[in-house]
C-alpha cells in the first residue's frame, strides 16, 4: 500500500482530540474569569514574553508570536489546571511531524510509489482498512512503537513549564544535522522544521477536506 496511510487517520484523530481539549479549556477559562475577574495577569505577560523568545516568532508576525486566542498565556490564570506554553509547543511539534509524514504517505500513494510486498488501493481510507486486515501484526508493531516513544518522552512536566529537555527534543538526529552547528544555525533548523510542519498540517487539512468533500479544495480535485 504505498507508504502506509495510517498517518492520515492519526492526524485526524489528533485534531479531534485537540478540538475537545480546546473546548474544555475555553470552558475552564470562562469559569476562571467568572470567579477571578479581578485577578491581575502579570504572570501572563511574563509567559507571553517567554513565548516571543520561542522559535517561530519570526518575520511573518512582526517578530512576535501570533496567538489570537491567547493560549500561551492561559497558564497564568490557573497554573495547576491550564497548560504552559512549553506544553503547547511540544504538542505543535508533534502534530507538525505527524503531518509531514502523512503528506509523504499521501503523495506516495497518489503516484503509485509502493513498498515491495504491499499493494496499494486507490482510496486512502480503504488503503488503511486493507492494510490492517492483511497485516495485523505489522499494524500492531506500528502502534506499539508509537506507544513506546510516547511513554519514554511523555511531556507531563511540560504542562507546568518544567521538564529536563526542550520541547520536541528527543535527542534523535540520525543524519547529524545538529552536529558542529552554532546556536544560531540550530535555531534556524528548528525554525525550518516548524514552518514546514505548519505547512504540512494545513496541507493535510486540505487533503482530508478534499477526500470527504470532493471539489472543496482548488487544484487537487479528486486526488485524495
Amino acid at each position: 500500500y504505498g507508504i502506509p496511510y495510517f498517518e492520515t487517520t492519526l492526524i485526524i484523530s489528533h485534531h479531534c482530540i485537540m478540538f475537545k481539549v480546546l473546548v474544555s479549556l475555553l470552558a475552564t477559562i470562562a469559569c476562571a474569569h467568572a470567579f477571578q475577574s479581578g485577578m491581575k495577569l502579570s504572570k501572563g505577560r511574563v509567559n507571553l514574553k517567554m513565548a516571543d523568545e520561542m522559535i517561530g516568532a519570526s518575520i511573518e508576525a512582526g517578530g512576535k508570536v501570533w496567538d489570537p486566542l491567547g493560549l500561551l498565556t492561559i497558564h497564568s490564570i490557573n497554573p495547576g489546571v491550564l497548560p504552559h506554553a512549553k506544553w503547547w509547543r511540544e504538542s505543535e511539534l508533534k502534530h507538525c511531524r505527524i503531518a509531514m509524514l502523512a503528506s509523504i504517505g499521501a503523495f506516495a500513494s497518489q503516484y503509485g510509489l509502493t513498498i515491495p510486498g504491499y499493494t496499494a488501493v486507490a482510496d486512502p481510507v480503504e488503503n488503511l482498512n486493507k492494510f490492517v486486515l492483511d497485516w495485523p501484526f505489522g499494524f500492531t508493531q506500528i502502534i506499539f512503537s508509537i506507544a513506546l516513544i510516547e511513554g519514554k518522552f511523555f511531556p507531563g512536566d511540560f504542562w507546568f513549564g518544567k521538564g529536563d529537555r526542550e520541547a520536541g527534543d528527543y535527542g534523535y538526529d540520525p543524519l547529524g544535522l545538529f552536529k558542529n552547528k552554532t546556536p544560531a544555525q540550530k535555531d534556524n533548523l528548528r525554525l525550518q522544521e516548524l514552518k514546514n510542519g505548519r505547512l504540512a498540517m494545513m496541507a493535510m487539512a486540505a487533503y482530508t477536506s478534499e477526500h470527504w468533500i470532493p471539489g472543496s479544495v482548488p487544484f487537487i480535485p479528486g486526488k485524495f
